[in-house]
């Protein structure tokens, strides 16, 4: 299993997508670019809390989106 994995997340208020759907969306491009393989492990949803200062509901809805 890989380590955790430092991802930059950026949102973009004036964008029309959702927080989480930016979220999802920018976890799937770095996927399809190879920067994300299986094994690696996202951030801690507290931690993307913190970085982004928005709702911890917010981070999870988006990582279960991930998940299905």
């Amino acid at each position: 299993m890989r380590t955790e994995l430092t991802i930059d997340f950026h949102l973009d208020p004036r964008s029309g997508v959702s927080a989480y759907m930016q979220i999802v969306h920018q976890v799937q491009r770095a996927i399809r670019c190879g920067l994300l393989r299986p094994g690696d492990r996202l951030p801690a949803a507290r931690e993307v809390v913190a970085a982004l200062a928005i709702n911890p509901n917010t981070v999870l809805k988006a990582y279960t989106e991930l998940e299905h």
